[in-house]
């Protein structure tokens, strides 16, 4: 196979890594704890995503584009969306932190996944490992960042995956729902979550008139996902780190 050709964008601190660079396996084990050998066998079809931006990335596309020996091309994007790194949460609220890529931090990616957490490695290894399987007798392989959103909105990139209509569609679904939460508690409703769970519960195959129908059962999901997560938080706030104690003043009052 020839060369592994890269499309990132380089002087905005958006990289790609391709596997067969130098110090590759090192990086992809730090990424994953030291877990990494089994993905390992997935190369050529790895690579990192870094993050040198001042500003995190919210949300990007990675494209992976194979030519075949016969002149044929097909080509794989994968998307990667996390709306609440731009919802109303610069408070502190951590518990909503998703897999948004901040300064400094990396990814290690596949044909159609992340592979996190460490300890699904294995399962990434038997999904990627049947694609690899799949493309045979290849003669090129690209790997590009199609695009790249940043959390102030800044876009790079062409964008031939539609992403920037995605994520606003996802951050819309998520923001309706967090609305009607709100509303819902404020007026006192018994079970505001009731409406998330029968979102939820349409099977995920089920046919949509539009692409963007998904994006409210996907953020009813997540919302479900982290209830827990947030009553946890809330409820640890309450803990005081030293009992409370009265202490009277000394003195004689005037």
């Amino acid at each position: 196979m020839d060369p592994i050709r890269i499309s990132d964008f380089e002087s905005q601190g958006a990289t790609l890594t391709p596997a067969s660079a130098a110090g590759f396996d090192e990086r992809a084990q730090a990424i994953l704890d030291g877990n990494a050998s089994p993905l390992l066998e997935l190369k050529p079809y790895l690579a990192i995503v870094r993050n040198e931006n001042a500003r995190t990335v919210v949300a990007y596309t990675v494209s992976w584009t194979v030519t075949l020996r016969n002149g044929i091309s097909e080509v794989h994007h994968t998307q990667f969306k996390f709306p609440d790194a731009v919802a109303g949460t610069s408070n502190g609220l951590s518990l909503l932190e998703g897999r948004e890529i901040r300064t400094g931090e990396e990814r290690l990616l596949g044909v159609g996944f992340e592979a996190w957490p460490p300890e699904h490695v294995n399962t990434y290894r038997d999904f990627g490992l049947e694609e690899a399987r799949r493309l045979i007798n290849v003669k090129s392989l690209e790997v590009a960042l199609d695009a790249v959103i940043f959390d102030d909105g800044t876009m790079l990139g062409p964008d031939q995956s539609r992403l920037a209509e995605h994520f606003i569609e996802f951050v819309r679904a998520k923001q309706s729902l967090y609305r009607d939460i709100v509303v819902g508690l404020e007026n006192g409703g018994q079970d505001v979550l009731a409406p998330l769970r029968s979102m939820a519960s349409v099977p995920p195959g089920t046919a949509h008139k539009h692409p963007f129908d998904l994006y409210p059962r996907l953020a009813a999901e997540e919302i479900l996902r982290f209830q827990d997560r947030v009553m946890l938080e809330v409820f640890r706030r309450t803990l005081r780190r030293e009992p409370f104690a009265i202490r009277r003043l000394s003195g004689k009052s005037d």
